[in-house]
């Protein structure tokens, strides 16, 4: 069960990590339209959009892990003492 919870919990971060730079990319890139430099602003938004998409490739590869509610082997206690 714990190592279940371990899974869980990191599949949930590494997403929230790879939201976490698309957000600072898309910060980035506001900050390169205001300032009229536009090739840093293209690069920002490419940045941008390809943490978007990691984001929701593992979004949908561990949609199974992170929707499934965590399960009790019943045998653990055999091995836990």
């Amino acid at each position: 069960m714990e190592e279940q919870a371990s899974i869980h919990n990191e599949a949930e971060w590494v997403s929230a990590y790879f939201q976490a730079r698309s957000e600072q990319w898309k910060v980035l890139r506001t900050i390169a339209r205001q300032q009229a430099q536009h090739g840093h602003e293209a690069y920002a938004s490419q940045q941008m959009h390809s943490w978007e998409e990691l984001a929701r490739s593992l979004e949908k590869a561990l949609s199974l892990i992170t929707s499934s509610p965590l399960k009790v082997f019943k045998g653990a206690s055999l091995y836990m003492s």
